[in-house]
């Protein structure tokens, strides 16, 4: 999980002050006053974290697995026996031909190189489809009593704080890997099919449909979220003011501050390389811009800044489950399948502490 906690945003803190330090003393003011400008949004964001933090410290959460999910399914090594197959034949498969083995030492995919959007988010467990409160735009706001006048009271200013029942659906994200029969028998290409394979690769797509799924039925990304704000100003590229701009948005319109934006790879890599007219790095190397964490997703067509602890990602059941099966006419071809699936849905508690904006628009003079 990519959130930076109170502890690490306060090392960061003294970090930039030592560079703020070294700055003053080689004179170069600019750089320094760049820096300040980093540790006062930082201590706004640090603020906002230690809340959080109070929060989900009050909020009971189910402890996570300490065994990786591969250790769960097959049990401890030295007292592993091999899977039973249970038979399945109501799954439409794409056969992919008789398969052969020559190596038991199988390269993994490997982890994804970037965060990603759904990395950020709280994880709380929900027994199914999740119907919940979501807050939406005030009506009315607070004002001056203009008092009696000719013998009849004004009325007093009327608030209205306005809420909506919304629904968490479910949705289910799964994946199969068909293997040979005689890998059942063999620990190591059991464990890297099921860890480093099959469920990185269902984690990945269920992750992305926290960030932009369209399913009525089930998931609705954030950025598909009907109450987020929009940031459709044409920037020039540019990004670094749209983030500013952003982030003010959000505490105006959700009295929140928000600890993270979500960047796509190449809108990251132009504000990593972009100079000030002194020939100065804006962003300074680090992985906070004003204030807040950046984190690159691949699937993220544009910049969301937000507040993390304004949604929840609600994993039902147990998490992800594998099951071994036959499918179609694999039993007399000596081959099976091991699926992997996930039950999940989110919740979007608070739509106006996220803000969007696309790529298009901010490329746009």
């Amino acid at each position: 999980m990519s959130i930076f906690n109170s502890k690490q945003l306060w090392n960061e803190r003294k970090r930039l002050e030592v560079e703020q330090a070294k700055a003053v003393t080689d004179q170069k003011l600019d750089e320094a006053r760049i820096i300040e400008g980093q540790i006062k949004q930082l201590d706004l964001t640090l603020e906002q974290v230690m809340n959080d933090e109070q929060e989900a410290r009050n909020t009971q959460v189910a402890p996570a697995p300490r065994q990786t999910l591969g250790e769960r399914v097959l049990g401890a090594r030295d007292e592993f026996q091999g899977l039973n197959v249970g038979f399945q034949n109501e799954v439409t498969v794409t056969h992919l031909g008789t398969p052969t083995e020559t190596d038991y030492d199988l390269p993994s995919i490997g982890e994804p190189l970037l965060n990603n959007f759904a990395s950020t988010l709280i994880e709380v467990p929900a027994s199914g489809s999740v119907t919940y409160m979501q807050r939406i735009a005030t009506t009315g706001k607070p004002d001056t009593w203009k008092g009696v006048t000719e013998g009849s009271s004004n009325a007093k200013a009327k608030v209205i704080y306005n809420f909506k029942s919304a629904v968490a659906n479910k949705e289910t994200v799964a994946g199969y890997a068909p293997i040979s029969k005689d890998s059942l028998r063999d620990y190591d290409t059991l464990m890297s099919v099921i860890n480093n394979d099959l469920t990185l690769d269902v984690q990945i797509a269920r992750n992305s449909k926290y960030l932009k799924g369209n399913n009525n039925t089930g998931i609705i990304g954030v950025t598909n979220t009907v109450g987020i704000i929009a940031l459709e100003d044409h920037m020039g590229k540019n990004y670094y003011d749209a983030i500013r701009k952003m982030r003010t948005k959000v505490m105006d319109a959700a009295r929140r501050v928000p600890t993270h934006v979500c960047i796509n790879p190449l809108i990251k890599e132009a504000i990593d390389l972009y100079k000030t007219k002194e020939g100065l790095y804006q962003s300074l190397g680090t992985d906070t811009i004003w204030g807040m964490t950046a984190v690159e997703d691949v699937d993220c067509d544009g910049i969301l800044v937000y507040n993390a602890n304004s949604a929840r990602a609600r994993r039902i059941g147990n998490g992800m489950t594998v099951e071994v099966g036959y499918v179609n006419d694999q039993f007399i071809k000596n081959e099976l399948c091991i699926l992997a699936e996930t039950d999940n849905a989110l919740e979007v508690n608070l739509p106006s502490a996220f803000c969007y904006a696309t790529k298009t628009n901010l490329d746009l003079e």
